[in-house]
């Protein structure tokens, strides 16, 4: 395995995800490390559609408690899913090295158990991002992100 592997928690927070942030800040002292929002987002991809609702939703952030990274959006991992509590929450593995985050999906596909939720591809956040579901109903983001590199 890499150096730069690392395994983090997600929520989702079903349009709460800024009192969650503030919440999270305020009772265990999270460091905000990383925001993004819906308008932010929609600068890089034009097919995001803004309201004036959801232009400040987070489009993803990452806080750091103690040593531990949590994740925290709005929307579930399968958006063809209404949110419920149980589907709020997944494991994201990210890597610096991208064959390793291709390896971890094609390995977890050959599954017949394993569905897919969304396929291993390029976006406008990473190179290599994909979303499964293990046999055991957990939802298992994959991203390649470089810039763990320089961590």
């Amino acid at each position: 395995m890499s150096a730069t592997l690392e395994v983090a928690i997600f929520l989702s927070m079903n349009g709460k995800a800024q009192e969650a942030i503030h919440f999270y800040k305020t009772h265990f002292g999270a460091e905000e490390r990383f925001r993004v929002t819906y308008q932010d987002m929609a600068e890089r991809d034009h097919t995001i559609q803004l309201t004036e609702d959801n232009r400040n939703y987070i489009s993803h952030s990452v806080l750091l408690i103690g040593s531990t990274k949590i994740m925290i959006a709005e929307d579930p991992m399968n958006i063809n899913e209404p949110y419920h509590v149980g589907n709020n929450t997944s494991l994201c593995i990210q890597s610096a090295d991208l064959q390793e985050i291709e390896q971890f999906y094609h390995s977890l596909v050959s599954d017949q158990r394993v569905q897919i939720i969304a396929p291993l591809s390029s976006n406008v956040f990473s190179q290599a991002y994909g979303v499964v579901e293990d046999p055991f109903g957990i939802q298992i983001q994959l991203m390649y992100d470089q810039r763990l590199k320089s961590l």
